[in-house]
């Protein structure tokens, strides 16, 4: 299912009251597609209509402010972290390419790195998620993996078992041939 699928779902959900159900899924989609602004400003917009004017300003902080309630937004988000880029950075969780951005987007994140830098001397950095695979815990396995190994070792066990007797009943033959 592409994204405007995903995000077609979502609208239906938004439309009949499901708004934190549909943030959630925006904010999964956010994992899937971190350089899609498009879902970004779709919460935003969410958050907005519930009347969370700092958690919209959150996801509204990388577009270009169009408009009055956007940059109102955008302001109580930042006055709400005291400004600070280090704190903007973390609850932003950005990990997508940069430069996939818009130019007004990418200059955000730099300035917003820079005052991280020269307030707190190091700027909070992420790597994208791979979410193909689910890894669980070292010695835990799936119930498929579970059964299939015990099938495996029981096969083997069978085999074993099988050439042993086999082997046995050849020496049976051979002795009786020989000694009878």
């Amino acid at each position: 299912m592409d994204l405007q699928n995903k995000l077609d779902i979502i609208d239906i959900e938004i439309a009949k009251g499901l708004k934190q159900r549909a943030a959630d899924r925006l904010r999964n989609l956010q994992g899937h597609y971190p350089d899609e602004l498009i879902i970004w400003y779709k919460l935003a917009e969410l958050y907005y209509e519930s009347g969370f004017l700092d958690a919209a300003g959150k996801y509204w902080i990388l577009a270009e402010p169009t408009e009055e309630r956007i940059k109102k937004c955008v302001e109580i988000y930042e006055k709400s972290v005291n400004y600070s880029g280090n704190q903007i950075l973390k609850e932003l969780v950005f990990r997508g390419d940069k430069s996939k951005l818009p130019v007004y987007a990418q200059h955000k994140i730099e300035a917003l790195e820079i005052n991280s830098k020269s307030k707190v001397g190091t700027v909070p950095t992420y790597t994208r998620k791979h979410f193909k695979t689910k890894s669980l815990p070292k010695g835990k396995y799936t119930l498929r993996q579970n059964i299939t190994e015990k099938l495996i070792i029981a096969i083997v066990i069978f085999i074993i078992i099988s050439i042993l007797l086999g082997f046995a009943n050849g020496v049976s033959i051979i002795w009786n041939f020989l000694f009878k």
